[in-house]
């Protein structure tokens, strides 16, 4: 509706725009001394801005006249727009041209308002409805400048920025307040309280400013130091924050699964709250993270499986407790299926399966049912009644020999 230009229809005591569609004077701001046009009006007007919420306009008046002009196509099309005005505030009221009309003295031309034209008293026919002419006033400005803090989790993650809500008591409005950080994105809303921790606040500070210009709300800027910071390093910070609270879950009830993907790792772990793909494009990743922020005592053991992995074949998989990885390497006749642990002093568990995927599938479920016997009924219950293929390669945490070369050694003996 912006830009459109339609047509006021003033008679009697209503301002017509449509043929049933009218409002009265107060509802388009004229004067108090404005009380009946008793000769037929017609104002074009060009609207400037529109508020669907409150059902006004703002708009701007081009030109006034007595001549009879046919409402704008735009008007009798029947649009929604139009029937749902209930309010219009002009940029300004020529007061000449109003009395002009009003008198119904426009009748053989049309009075376009210029900058220049000083409103005054006209010499008129005064009738008993009419009060002496009001001046144009200059347009009322007012500023407002407020600092306050905004609680974290009241502040909204988008992209591109923030936003919240707030009730600014001078005006008596509630305003949302957008404060701009391109290096913000909405998937970041679900993790906030991870950037509360790495701010070291729960709350926000914002400074605002708004400008009004008859009422009318024409700036609105805010700005914050805390959303400021945040930025690549800081969001990086943010990563390891969470990352750090994967690998020590608080979860005490029981799953019926051992293995898990990364998106399920995540979503188990943190109560579906972070998605992996929201810092991670790989498992890979997560693993160097793990073990960049981990004082991991299979280090070297994870760096070496990690760069035999097959990703092509199966993707890395993630066990919660112990906190360890499942991992494939492809030999020339069989799939190893690998099992080691991030930083508890268990043995290596190697599966051995023939190349075949449908196999290998049946074979990763079977291997995290065993997980969980060994979880409920310990190693030894397993290793004393299971026939599967499989394993075990110790590690050898003596500083007398090399305990990473002589497991790879092992390891690499049974890749067949």
């Amino acid at each position: 509706m912006i830009g459109k230009e339609i047509v006021i229809k003033l008679l009697d005591d209503k301002a017509y725009l449509t043929e049933d569609k009218f409002l009265t004077f107060q509802q388009i701001g004229l004067p108090n001394f404005v009380k009946q046009f008793k000769t037929p009006t017609a104002w074009t007007i060009k609207v400037l801005k529109q508020f669907p919420i409150e059902q006004k306009i703002f708009a701007e008046i081009l030109s006034y006249t007595n001549e009879k002009l046919p409402f704008s196509h735009y008007q009798v099309s029947g649009s929604s727009d139009i029937k749902n005005i209930e309010k219009i505030t002009f940029k300004n009221i020529d007061t000449e041209a109003l009395v002009l009309t009003l008198a119904g003295k426009a009748t053989s031309h049309t009075i376009v308002p210029t900058i220049e034209r000083v409103a005054k008293v006209l010499d008129y026919e005064q009738s008993p409805y009419q009060t002496p002419v009001q001046l144009k006033r200059e347009s009322q400005i007012k500023k407002v400048s407020e600092t306050f803090f905004i609680p974290l989790k009241n502040v909204r993650f988008k992209l591109g920025g923030v936003s919240f809500d707030k009730l600014v008591a001078s005006i008596n409005r509630t305003i949302e307040f957008t404060v701009v950080n391109g290096d913000i994105r909405e998937e970041f809303d679900a993790v906030k309280n991870y950037f509360g921790n790495v701010l070291q606040t729960k709350k926000i500070q914002f400074i605002i400013e708004i400008q009004l210009i008859d009422g009318e709300i024409t700036k609105i800027k805010a700005e914050s130091p805390e959303i400021s910071r945040i930025d690549k390093k800081l969001i990086e910070s943010v990563k390891f924050e969470i990352v750090e609270s994967l690998h020590k879950p608080k979860i005490d009830v029981e799953m019926e699964k051992s293995i898990f993907m990364m998106d399920e790792f995540f979503d188990t772990i943190t109560n579906q709250q972070v998605k992996a793909s929201v810092f991670y494009d790989n498992e890979n990743q997560l693993l160097d993270d793990l073990l960049q922020i981990t004082a991991s005592k299979h280090y070297k053991h994870l760096r070496f499986l990690s760069s035999k992995h097959a990703h092509s074949v199966m993707k890395l998989r993630f066990v919660i407790k112990p906190f360890s990885f499942i991992f494939l390497i492809e030999g020339e006749r069989n799939y190893h299926i690998i099992w080691e642990t991030l930083d508890t002093e268990e043995a290596t568990y190697v599966w051995h399966e023939v190349k075949n995927l449908n196999k290998l599938e049946l074979t990763l479920k079977k291997i995290d049912h065993t997980l969980n016997v060994i979880k409920a009924q310990g190693k030894k219950t397993y290793i004393n009644s299971t026939q599967d293929n499989f394993r075990r390669i110790y590690h050898d945490y003596s500083e007398l020999v090399d305990g990473f070369l002589k497991w790879k050694v092992e390891l690499e003996s049974g890749l067949t």
